[in-house]
């Protein structure tokens, strides 16, 4: 086959395969054969048969070590012997082929996203289109590229997710100019994966058509584990490690999500900066935190709450008052952190506390020269002592110097109130025998 006829072929491939509707927009119909050897031509290696003669043509838009590119048909066989690349005067050139090709890194690239606008990603689908029939002229590359856009960028903290999220949307453009007749000659398939962060499972997706209208758009939630987390993507038309950036966030951390009620516990709450993996996010100056409750707590202390230069963290205590949930929001600049608390009822303490009381008033009995017959008003005595022992102890009163955090608990509120129940009894009644002159 002489190389006119040749060209001739390459032209009517290129003109009437890729571009629907032929040149003048209307249906032209392809041989029935050379209709069939086309759609086979996608899952064939492109061969020397299908050159256009010896004509080679200037790849315009790589960029990159020859020697660390794959070129590929749309099948994925290597087809780099066949085009014979090389560069010639600072130029990329090639063997022109009849149908496209790709050309991408072998080892997927590091790209920093563009924090304005799209970032093209590197390597891409290629078509060499001869502007005649006869393939006369300049051969003209029309490029097919990912690219991708995340916004926003650097990603913010979801506070109602617990995740960073941020949308990144993917787009296959052709290369600027090119005619709109000129169809993506085959779908691209991206898949996503994850490096230095936890991320939600993102499914593989194609990208049928180029255009913005064909975009497609993924919601990304993570958590980074290392200072700097990558979105690996590799694709059909281009394999990257994209840098993903995150601001630092606020966060706050209650010793307990719940606390006893109406004024009888405190609760520390710590306040920290970090960094996007956790790691403290040190102050260079000592900064000013804005503390807001919304409820019946507040905080304790006039004092304003600080992280002091060269600390990460600060803490302040919050006093119950009531019951019912409670909001606390911290803010330090631009970063906002809230938790909530309940505030609960202290049925278990307390119940521990009055059996405590009763059982210590009982045994009051059993003290020499004690009525027995007092026995029933002792426990009732037992019962209020123990009750007041129980929230002079969560108030850090108590007689007995017990820690307020070992009072609140079941075992300690029962511990004070059989012990306060035992003396408060032996108390009162040595008060009431002195009155009375006699022993109860």
């Amino acid at each position: 086959m002489n190389s006119s006829l040749l060209r001739t072929v390459g032209g009517i491939v290129f003109l009437f395969g890729f571009l629907p509707g032929g040149v003048s927009g209307q249906e032209t119909r392809m041989p029935a054969v050379t209709a069939a050897k086309a759609s086979l031509d996608l899952t064939k290696a492109i061969t020397k048969k299908e050159l256009v003669g010896d004509r080679r043509f200037a790849l315009k838009g790589w960029k990159g070590d020859l020697k660390e590119a794959y070129i590929t048909d749309l099948a994925g066989n290597d087809i780099a012997s066949v085009l014979a690349p090389k560069t010639e005067a600072g130029v990329v050139t090639l063997a022109q082929p009849m149908r496209p090709f790709i050309i991408k890194p072998k080892t997927p690239q590091l790209i920093t996203l563009n924090a304005n606008a799209d970032t093209v990603l590197p390597g891409g689908l290629v078509l060499a289109l001869s502007p005649a029939p006869d393939g006369g002229g300049p051969t003209r590359a029309i490029w097919f590229r990912l690219f991708c856009f995340v916004s926003p960028q650097p990603v913010p903290w979801n506070e109602g997710d617990a995740n960073y999220v941020t949308q990144v949307k993917f787009t296959v453009r052709p290369t600027e100019g090119s005619p709109a007749s000129v169809n993506l000659p085959s779908p691209v398939t991206v898949s996503l994966e994850f490096e230095g962060m936890v991320a939600r499972d993102v499914p593989d997706f194609v990208i049928d058509q180029a255009g913005l209208e064909h975009q497609k758009v993924i919601e990304l939630h993570f958590r980074p584990s290392t200072p700097q987390p990558k979105l690996k993507v590799r694709s059909t038309l281009s394999d990257s490690d994209l840098a993903i950036d995150a601001l630092p966030r606020l966060e706050l951390r209650p010793a307990r999500t719940d606390f006893l009620g109406f004024g009888l516990e405190t609760l520390p709450i710590t306040v920290a900066r970090v960094l996007p993996d956790g790691a403290p996010s040190l102050s260079a100056a000592q900064v000013a935190v804005d503390v807001e409750v919304q409820g019946s707590a507040r905080r304790e202390g006039a004092e304003e709450v600080v992280i002091p230069a060269g600390a990460a963290r600060a803490e302040f205590v919050l006093r119950s008052s009531g019951l019912g949930k409670v909001v606390v929001r911290a803010t330090v600049g631009a970063l906002t952190a809230s938790t909530g608390i309940n505030q609960r009822f202290p049925f278990g303490p307390l119940i521990a506390a009055l059996l405590g009381g009763a059982l210590g008033g009982w045994c009051r009995r059993w003290v020499k020269g004690a009525r027995q017959r007092s026995a029933m008003r002792h426990v009732t005595e037992g019962v209020v002592v123990g009750a007041v022992a129980f929230v002079a102890g969560v108030l850090g009163v108590g007689y007995l110097h017990l820690p307020a955090a070992i009072v609140a608990t079941e075992a300690g509120a029962f511990l004070s109130g059989v012990l306060c129940g035992f003396v408060g009894v032996t108390v009162l009644s040595a008060i009431t025998a002195r009155g009375t002159g006699g022993t109860h």
